[in-house]
């Protein structure tokens, strides 16, 4: 297989990979906002809930690094 075939092979993999709607973004959306600021007694009251929602960003995060590190260490295959 080719450079070439190898990018294309890794990109077409890579698109396979649903798309990840966290948590987090999802309780900050919907926490409202006072005065130009966060209602911090709603945070207060979710923050069990965005507790486990950063735990679960920082997996993804730490996956998603891991899968990137795994891209950087192919090696260039010699052209035959």
């Amino acid at each position: 297989m080719s450079q070439s075939e190898d990018i294309d092979h890794i990109v077409a993999a890579l698109r396979k990979v649903p798309e990840k709607k966290l948590l987090l973004i999802q309780l900050v959306n919907s926490i409202p906002i006072k005065n130009g600021e966060f209602d911090y007694l709603e945070i207060q009251n979710k923050k069990l809930a965005i507790n486990l929602a950063i735990q679960e960003t920082k997996a993804y995060g730490a996956h998603t690094m891991q899968a990137v590190e795994a891209l950087l260490e192919l090696k260039p295959k010699a052209e035959v």
